[in-house]
């Protein structure tokens, strides 16, 4: 066999290994570190005694107890998630991040966890009067939006006469709407429906969805062997009452984790 046969052979092989250094750094590792962006309710928050909870956290416990390691939270910005898990501060990111075909050309995906998508937060005063993106989408009228995610994307593209403004986090776009400082608030379903119940008629929600959307796993491309188990793990937590039922009712129904936030609305 020729020099270059063999090493062409060598390259493959070593392919194939960083392809499956992922699972078993971790798990030498004995722990998962996580990237994500506290306060995308109720998915991943941090109370002020530095406790990680909602359903993402939940999902990611689970899916470290079955790899027998620690799940270890690490606390990021949204705008510096991706190149943080580029620079290996972290091994994987878990923070209701869209699956996108531009992210997928930079991260490797899991499989949908969690169906999703974009709503219109207005002041509960307007719903009657504004039912529609072209109602919002008017001269003099504000829109907001967190900067980096699918709804700064979707609004860059789609708003014609509005002002857009972009946010560094949710909370503050939200409120910049309920304090009468901007129209609407573009930002993820789950978020929204759930901030507009907690303020009653104070708050309303445009009747469209604008778009839809799934959240995933996101891990370095070579990492493959994180993404197969984390998907395998999925599928058996999603059959289990006591897995993806139970976290979607602490999360979504019973909302528990609401007293550990006395101050949030």
């Amino acid at each position: 066999m020729r020099p270059r046969h063999w090493m062409a052979i060598a390259l493959l092989l070593c392919s194939f290994k960083a392809l499956g250094d992922g699972l078993k750094r971790v798990k030498e590792a004995g722990k998962l570190l996580i990237g994500t962006t506290p306060g995308f309710l109720p998915f991943e928050m941090k109370t002020s005694k530095g406790e990680f909870i909602g359903f993402d956290v939940d999902m990611m416990r689970a899916f470290c107890g079955e790899l027998g390691i620690k799940a270890e939270f690490v606390p990021t910005k949204w705008e510096g998630i991706i190149p943080g898990l580029m620079a290996k501060k972290f091994d994987v990111i878990v923070s209701g991040m869209t699956i996108t075909k531009e992210r997928a050309r930079v991260v490797a995906f899991s499989d949908p966890y969690y169906e999703a998508g974009l709503k219109v937060l207005i002041q509960g005063k307007h719903r009657d009067q504004w039912t529609s993106w072209s109602d919002i989408d008017q001269k003099g009228h504000t829109i907001v939006v967190k900067l980096g995610t699918t709804a700064d994307f979707y609004t860059g593209k789609h708003l014609q006469h509005a002002r857009l403004r972009k946010l560094d986090n949710e909370a503050d776009a939200a409120q910049a709407v309920m304090l009468g400082k901007a129209t609407a608030f573009v930002f993820d379903k789950p978020y929204l429906e759930i901030y507009a119940e907690l303020k009653g008629d104070r708050a309303a929600l445009l009747p469209p969805q604008l778009t839809a959307e799934d959240f995933g796993l996101a891990a370095r491309q070579k990492d493959q062997t994180l993404i197969e188990a984390f998907n395998k793990f999925l599928k058996k937590w999603q059959k289990d009452p006591k897995g993806y039922q139970a976290a979607y009712k602490r999360a979504f129904v019973d909302m528990t984790w609401k007293k550990k936030f006395p101050d949030l609305f």
